[in-house]
């Protein structure tokens, strides 16, 4: 019986840290809405403005679905492991992309998710169909 305890504390830490994750990525999406999203590079001796309100509203909407699906990941279903590890997919790719312009941020959200996905994938085999 013990182990079942451990395989649902895991579980319980998965879904804290993905719901970390995406509730640090929704808040910090809508914070980036209220505020400026311009982004300024110098390149080849010009300055090149960026606008980056999509990646914001795309963060926003990421967050959430991270969170959502972090909540999801202890019912002990094979589909909610697979819902939580696709949103951990989705999570890191955005993520990776925008690297250059939050690399703190983006290291402490990363970090947060592949430590849950590990914590899903130990103990995906012991959900039930």
């Amino acid at each position: 019986m013990a182990d079942g305890n451990a395989g649902d504390r895991g579980l319980r830490l998965a879904a804290v840290l993905l719901g970390l994750a995406g509730i640090f990525d929704a808040v910090a999406g809508a914070a980036d809405l209220s505020g400026s999203t311009r982004y300024v590079s110098v390149a080849d001796g010009a300055l090149h403005e960026h606008d980056l309100t999509g990646w914001a509203w795309l963060h926003l909407a990421v967050g959430i679905f991270t969170a959502l699906a972090g909540a999801l990941g202890p019912l002990r279903r094979r589909w909610s492991t697979s819902l939580a590890l696709a949103a951990v997919v989705i999570f890191v790719g955005l993520h990776l992309f925008f690297l250059t312009y939050h690399p703190i941020r983006t290291v402490l959200v990363l970090g947060l998710a592949l430590a849950a996905a590990r914590l899903l994938i130990i103990n995906r085999s012991r959900a039930v169909a």
